[in-house]
């Protein structure tokens, strides 16, 4: 029994917590998986959004510097010249009143600027100082500018610029932003380093990039120096112009994943690339975690159940084994655990049945005993009955004899007498009846008073006062007259005076029938009385009954309460209350009829 509760217990304990850890760890494992997964998309997407408006904000700082030219009245005059009569005209005043200088001087990136008019126009500032400056290639470009219509009066960006490592910003000048009607051009020649510095602070994990390439293709930027302005592959560049704004791969490029986006201000795709290995190595790292944590988590939890296993079945043990000695009839206690739980509350209640269940069966034995003590007691009494029973008709045809001499002589004395003691001791003799009623004990007493008056020579009257519903209750045959034999022999030791009473009364309650004899006789002294109580308390143990009368006719306290608890139980008997010099009452208790009836039913 105990291996297997100890197993299911244990497998119990198992089964719980590798499930738990289980359902825990997967569902854990696999929500931060998808969290960390979805974490990395939003990164791509938000370094690349992040990259593409740091970027378009730094061009557009360039479209802001160029409002000041724009507005130059000096400008506007020279774009509004005849055709060929501006041939080198103004050139030098625009640099010397300011046109160019404040904004090359803001913007240092700038290496040059320039404006070249539809009518002949022309004119450039310096930065940095360009030996030797190329003015025929310079033509050609600007003619080249002229004729792309992708130029309007917005700023543009060019990819490459006429200088080497620039990009050119150019738009096309109006007299008014919404005009269409343009008049020349303006430039400037924009270092890419510039952007290479804005881009290199941009982190993507330890072997993430990005780089950008313009609408055809060509690698603006890259980490590697050596692919940018390089041609981005066809297939490739195919790839990112299909799927912008998602998660893809491309071929030739194992291993990584790219994310893209194009500008809407400058035209450019910013393309970001991470590592698959890198990117999947927290949830690697986690899904490691997940089981070594799952791992030593079970084995620690094994241990407190196997700990609270021990608890549990430590005490089912020991009940057990107590069980098993009781079974064998040695009584035996479990000792507690100290832990003061439900374990101990049983083993509590377990130890009290054990003790209750010992004190019942040594009350059975007791009364076992007990009632082998009273067969013996019957079965004495009977035999002496039948011999007090060995030729009673003789004895009444005797007395019937007497009875007739003193009718004959005349003598009512003798008559009465007799006559009282005949019924007496008819009454005395029966053995057929050992439960009769109060009436049959009040005429019994009232033969005993016949007998009595010639005994005292004088009429003594005792005080009954029961009521006439409890004549018909049942109480134990020669009660009644034993106690009234004692007063008149130890409450009127010195004789009947016409103060002494005697008192028969009786009444009930829920359960008992309590019937009380009361003197006023000379009482008993304190330490007599607890004597007597106490022998009338112990008697169950003692049952010492007088068998000798204390005087002529009486049989005794002890043997008329040793007789009713024989008839009615343990609970019931004498009791007695006195007061040296002012009376004893005796009180006999009884069940009542209606509870006798319970009882029976």
């Amino acid at each position: 029994m105990n291996s297997r509760l100890v197993r299911k217990v244990y497998i119990s304990f198992v089964i719980i917590i590798t499930l738990a850890l289980v359902t825990l760890g997967v569902t854990s494992y696999w929500r931060s998986s998808n969290e960390l997964e979805n974490q990395y998309e939003g990164l791509l997407t938000q370094i690349v959004d992040n990259v593409l408006h740091e970027t378009d904000l730094f061009l557009k700082s360039y479209e802001r510097a160029t409002v000041s030219i724009l507005i130059s009245p000096v400008v506007k005059e020279a774009l509004d010249l005849p055709y060929h009569s501006t041939s080198g005209f103004y050139s030098s005043e625009l640099a010397m009143k300011g046109v160019f200088q404040p904004v090359l001087i803001n913007n240092p990136e700038i290496s040059m600027t320039y404006i070249v008019g539809y009518n002949g126009f022309q004119a450039t500032d310096f930065n940095v100082h360009i030996v030797p400056f190329n003015y025929k290639g310079f033509e050609e470009y600007v003619e080249q500018m002229k004729d792309d219509d992708r130029i309007n009066g917005k700023l543009m960006i060019q990819d490459s610029g006429f200088l080497d490592g620039h990009l050119t910003l150019i738009r096309k000048l109006a007299d008014r932003t919404s005009s269409t009607v343009f008049k020349g051009i303006m430039g400037m020649e924009l270092k890419i380093g510039e952007l290479n510095t804005l881009w290199k602070g941009i982190k993507l994990g330890e072997s993430g990039y990005f780089f950008i390439v313009n609408d055809r293709g060509k690698i603006l930027y890259h980490p590697d120096q050596d692919r940018i302005g390089k041609q981005l592959n066809g297939n490739f560049f195919n790839t990112v112009e299909t799927k912008p704004d998602q998660i893809f791969e491309l071929p030739g490029e194992p291993g990584r994943v790219f994310f893209s986006r194009k500008s809407d201000y400058s035209g450019w795709t910013l393309v970001a690339s991470m590592s698959v290995s890198e990117q999947r190595q927290p949830i690697s790292d986690l899904r490691q975690t997940t089981l070594i944590v799952g791992i030593v988590t079970l084995i620690v939890a094994t241990l407190l159940a196997y700990r609270f296993g021990q608890s549990i079945v430590r005490p089912v043990r020991l009940l057990e084994n107590g069980m098993r000695q009781t079974a064998k009839g040695l009584w035996t206690r479990v000792p507690l655990t100290g832990s003061l739980d439900e374990m101990d509350q049983l083993i509590i209640s377990y130890n009290t049945m054990v003790s209750r269940l010992e004190e019942l069966v040594e009350r059975v034995y007791e009364t076992e005993l007990r009632n082998q003590d009273n067969l013996m007691k019957r079965q004495q009494a009977e035999y002496q009955s039948l011999q007090l029973q060995i030729n009673p008709h003789f004895l009444y045809n005797t007395l019937e004899i007497i009875i007739c001499y003193a009718v004959i002589q005349k003598s009512s004395e003798i008559k009465d007498i007799v006559r009282s003691l005949s019924y007496m001791l008819r009454y005395s003799i029966r053995t057929d009846l050992e439960e009769i009623t109060v009436a049959n004990e009040l005429k019994h007493i009232l033969y005993f008073m016949s007998i009595m008056k010639y005994r005292n020579q004088r009429e003594f009257e005792i005080d009954v006062r029961i009521s006439t519903d409890y004549l018909l209750d049942s109480m134990v045959r020669l009660t009644l007259q034993p106690l009234v034999e004692n007063v008149f022999k130890h409450a009127f030791p010195y004789g009947i005076e016409d103060t002494h009473t005697i008192i028969i009364d009786a009444w009930k309650d829920e359960a008992d029938f309590y019937v009380v004899v009361q003197d006023n006789g000379c009482g008993i002294e304190a330490e007599s009385l607890l004597q007597l109580n106490t022998r009338l308390q112990n008697s169950r143990q003692e049952r010492l009954v007088d068998s000798q009368p204390t005087s002529e006719g009486s049989i005794g306290l002890l043997n008329v309460h040793n007789r009713i608890q024989m008839v009615f139980g343990q609970q019931y008997g004498l009791s007695v209350q006195s007061e040296f010099g002012r009376g004893t009452k005796v009180t006999i208790r009884m069940p009542s009829s209606s509870a006798k009836k319970v009882i029976a039913v």
